[in-house]
Formats: structure tokens, sequence, C-alpha cells
């Protein structure tokens, strides 16, 4: 189970483990993002600092009707208590999680500032 909070600007708030290449988990905050159907994202100086493998570009939709082409990175991630390997958009912005990695959960939570997330494996 996974757990979390609601900020102040009403977004669900969760903390993710990322492996590096010397399985070290190295936790990070991040927006989930129901509008956002990949992995995850995550700005370039961490991308860097975990030393993501490139897995080249890709063009995605955003939510503003526009294609854009972005980089990509794989990584492993731990998800209830599973590592999972996951695709990485660079973003520099807050780092989002996104509804691919949240498959087979169930995500409840409590919407006002301080409320409750969780986000429950449910198979």
């Amino acid at each position: 189970m996974i757990r979390g909070r609601v900020n102040q600007r009403l977004e669900p708030v969760v903390s993710v483990s990322i492996l590096d290449d010397y399985d070290t988990e190295h936790s990070f905050e991040f927006i989930l993002d129901t509008g956002f159907s990949g992995h995850l994202t995550l700005p370039s100086d961490v991308i860097r600092r975990l030393g993501l493998d490139y897995s080249g570009q890709r063009a995605i939709a955003t939510a503003d009707g526009f294609t854009h082409n972005v980089d990509v990175f794989t990584a492993r991630v731990l998800l209830h208590e599973n590592v999972r390997p996951v695709f990485v958009i660079r973003l520099d912005s807050p780092p989002l999680l996104g509804m691919r990695s949240l498959l087979g959960c169930r995500l409840s939570m409590n919407v006002h500032a301080g409320g409750r997330v969780v986000v429950e494996e449910t198979f």
C-alpha cells in the first residue's frame, strides 16, 4: 500500500522509490496525475543523478492538444514491494506519476488540503 496526501494545490502526492544500478533506493515525491497515461516523469538533473538508460525519443500528446517529441529513459521503481520496469519521460517540472504505473491498483483520496491518498494493489 502506498500512502500520501493532498497538497495545498489539491494535488495528490505520493512517495515512490526508484532503484539505481546498485539497487539503492532513491525516494521521490510525485504528483499523481490521473490525466497522464504514461508511467512517470522526472527532471533532467534527477535522470542524470540516477544514471537512467536512454531509450529514445517518442511523440506524446499533451493536455493542450499539441504533440511533442520527448526523451524517454528506462528505470526500475519499487511499488507495493515489487520492482517494476517503467518508462520515464524527461520533463523539467515537478515529477508526475501516471496511470500506467498504477495499473492493477485502487486509488482513493480525500480531496482537501491534507487529505489522505491511498493506492492499494488489487491483484
